[in-house]
């Protein structure tokens, strides 16, 4: 028994085809081969139009920690970066978050049994707080902790991820605007992941974002959330484990019972 691999939300926008396909194909040459419920989100936020561009301007994904949605990024990231020559932006609430990411995708661009790729790396800078990925066709990916000054200096920047986003402030998400403003591609894309915010937790943010998509979305919004149906946690029978299956997709597949139980 598998966790649900179709989210409880699931708002997407109408698409012609997808490189969803290649993407995922990538990450199984590394060793990632991607569980049903990442490569729906991966067909998604990499859907195009008729005349090619990108459908999905703005996208959110809801999960429980552990599930692996970091994974959804890296195939997303790599992809852009290779195929696209994408400029990324990588942010998280944490310094140590933002890091253990860029490590994750360093070791991708580092990984000697793909020669093809290694020759595609210009320069990877791993001094604490500048981390960067350059390819030779342009492609870049910067990994920044947030704050009001963090995104200040990166130009040209087509993707934007919000990692750990249920923390996310308004503050900023200002002081990040103008990097996916000055972009000079035709892409623009913004990705909001993280869990439900906990009480207290300053997530204005995911939460409008949420809100709006769940409501009224636009054209271009997408939504993945794996959840449970009931707002208050003293209704919800947390020992059912019908739910546990139902809220975390890798359950059966990477996450246990014995895990969720803790």
């Amino acid at each position: 028994m598998t966790g649900a691999q179709i989210p409880r939300y699931r708002i997407e926008p109408e698409r012609v085809t997808t490189d969803g396909a290649d993407a995922a194909a990538l990450m199984a040459a590394y060793g990632n081969a991607l569980d049903e419920w990442q490569q729906l989100v991966l067909d998604c936020w990499l859907g195009r139009d008729a005349s090619g561009r990108y459908t999905v301007t703005s996208a959110g994904l809801a999960v429980p920690r552990q599930n692996g949605k970091n994974v959804c990024l890296e195939g997303r990231e790599f992809f852009g970066m290779v195929i696209n020559g994408e400029k990324i932006l990588h942010t998280a609430h944490q310094v140590r978050t933002a890091k253990k990411s860029f490590n994750r995708l360093a070791r991708m661009f580092t990984d000697k049994r793909h020669p093809e790729v290694l020759e595609l790396v210009k320069n990877i800078r791993y001094t604490n707080g500048e981390e960067c990925i350059e390819l030779l066709n342009g492609g870049s990916i910067e990994f920044s902790a947030r704050s009001r000054q963090a995104a200040r200096g990166f130009d040209g920047i087509s993707l934007v991820v919000y990692d750990e986003a249920q923390e996310l402030t308004d503050d900023q998400v200002e002081a990040i605007m103008a990097t996916l403003a000055a972009s000079a591609t035709g892409t623009r894309q913004l990705i909001y992941t993280g869990t439900p915010p906990y009480p207290g937790c300053p997530g204005d943010v995911f939460r409008r974002r949420r809100t709006a998509c769940l409501g009224a979305p636009g054209a271009h919004d997408a939504w993945h959330e794996w959840s449970v149906e009931g707002e208050q946690v003293d209704k919800i029978d947390l020992e059912n484990h019908a739910v546990w299956y139902q809220t975390n997709p890798a359950m059966g597949i990477r996450l246990s019972e014995e895990f969720a139980a803790e």
